[in-house]
């Protein structure tokens, strides 16, 4: 759906637009950009746009006020000094614009941002994992930045300085930048890092709009077998995309009628077609997917793909954190994934064996995206376990020589192999997506 660019040349007074989706678009709050990829904020009918000459305040910060949209990456910062105060909204680690205001209207102004589904943060970190970093500079040339991570006080990102408690480091962080605010730094920028020491979960003040409750996890039977490991596996996946809506998505639980956005929202896309296009087969096929009984010697790769078929674990760059990620298809568009997997396989193994020369290794068979980062992996069908299993083995496509072979006793089952992965994958990313819905 095509969308409506004129309205956005209006609320930018008949300007010159980017044609880019707002990053904030609502019926009474629009954040846009301008030709030249300068920001803009419509509010309540006012556009607000960077002054020509920025407003200087000289009296020392007496209070912080910070909101966050984590996953969007926009923020509203607001910071009292004396009689007066400054209206900081932005993009984190990007444009901003800031707007005096008076300090009986903070309330008011933080009140609107929580309503508009902004989280109360502090002004040192947004969750316990990620920590506020804000960047001055003189003369355009000259940069220092600033975090409070745990108890530290951190100066460009080297210089460490441990104080007594947080509310110390606090102090002394403010202290730093009242003094580099009179040798002449400006602010230009906040932006969220990952966080190296403890740091408290924020807490919402009295009366503001508490965070949603997620979901308690599903009750899923341990397994006892390579069978009900790929079950149990899957299930997990399932739950995941269901119980944490945001962020994520598994392609093969997908319902286009009903979670077609979910695609364009963790790919950052306007546009899903590629996507849908590249992953046709896979989306939606676990819909009528049902744990059943393996056929006779049928090994649990065999039971994989003709019961559940592929896995495509796509995720948002602000959930990734700790996982090892890659592009499926090593192709932008693809999806950014920890976990993918096909039946029918993931690599063209005949372009390598001519590009080596090396026809062992058309023993391999790369089961699991990755294979241009070093993070696949592949059976190798020289040796196989009783029960039909083959080992599995690391795989990069600059493999040149077959690595030595598992023995048979060593082989480990795939369901056993992909419940592990699974569970580890799944324990990293519900830490993350937990901040992000």
């Amino acid at each position: 759906m095509a969308y409506n660019w004129k309205r956005l040349e209006k609320l930018n007074g008949g300007k010159p637009i980017l044609y880019m989706e707002p990053r904030l678009d609502t019926k009474d709050e629009v954040w846009f950009h301008a030709a030249g990829n300068e920001l803009r904020v419509w509010s309540d009918g006012v556009l607000h746009q960077p002054p020509a000459k920025a407003a200087k305040l000289t009296a020392p910060v007496s209070s912080r006020f910070t909101l966050y949209k984590v996953l969007e990456q926009l923020f509203v910062d607001v910071e009292v000094r004396g009689d007066q105060a400054l209206l900081r909204r932005g993009v984190l680690n990007g444009a901003d614009i800031v707007t005096p205001v008076a300090p009986p209207e903070v309330e008011s102004i933080l009140a609107r941002y929580r309503s508009l589904g902004f989280r109360d943060g502090t002004p040192w970190n947004a969750t316990k994992t990620r920590v506020t970093v804000r960047e001055y500079r003189k003369a355009k040339t000259t940069q220092w930045t600033v975090r409070v991570d745990g108890n530290t006080v951190v100066e460009n990102s080297r210089k460490e300085t441990p104080a007594p408690s947080r509310e110390a480091a606090i102090a002394l962080a403010e202290k730093r930048i009242l003094a580099k605010e009179k040798a002449g730094f400006e602010p230009v920028l906040v932006e969220l890092e990952t966080a190296h020491h403890p740091n408290p979960e924020p807490k919402a003040p009295k009366g503001a709009p508490k965070k949603p409750a997620i979901p308690k996890k599903a009750a899923i039977p341990k397994p006892t077998n390579a069978y009900e490991a790929v079950d149990a596996a899957v299930a997990i996946l399932k739950d995941l995309h269901t119980r944490l809506p945001k962020a994520h998505f598994v392609a093969e639980c997908l319902d286009l009628k009903t979670e077609r956005a979910r695609i364009g929202a963790v790919e950052d896309d306007d546009d899903d077609t590629f996507f849908i296009d590249q992953h046709e087969q896979r989306i939606g096929r676990w819909k009528r997917a049902k744990p059943g009984a393996p056929k006779k010697k049928e090994s649990s790769w065999a039971y994989f793909g003709r019961v559940y078929g592929s896995i495509t674990w796509i995720l948002s760059g602000q959930a990734d954190d700790g996982l090892s990620m890659f592009y499926c298809g090593n192709v932008t568009g693809g999806g950014w994934s920890c976990l993918e997997i096909d039946e029918s396989g993931t690599y063209e193994m005949s372009d390598l064996v001519e590009a080596t020369g090396n026809e062992e290794l058309e023993n391999l068979f790369v089961f699991h995206g990755g294979w241009h980062t070093g993070l696949s992996f592949a059976f190798d069908w020289r040796e196989s376990s009783p029960s039909g299993e083959f080992a599995i083995i690391p795989f990069d496509e600059s493999i040149q020589e077959m690595p030595k072979p598992t023995k048979r006793e060593r082989i480990e089952p795939f369901g056993q192999w992909l419940y592990k992965r699974v569970t580890s994958l799944a324990r990293i990313a519900e830490r993350n997506l937990r901040e992000l819905n």
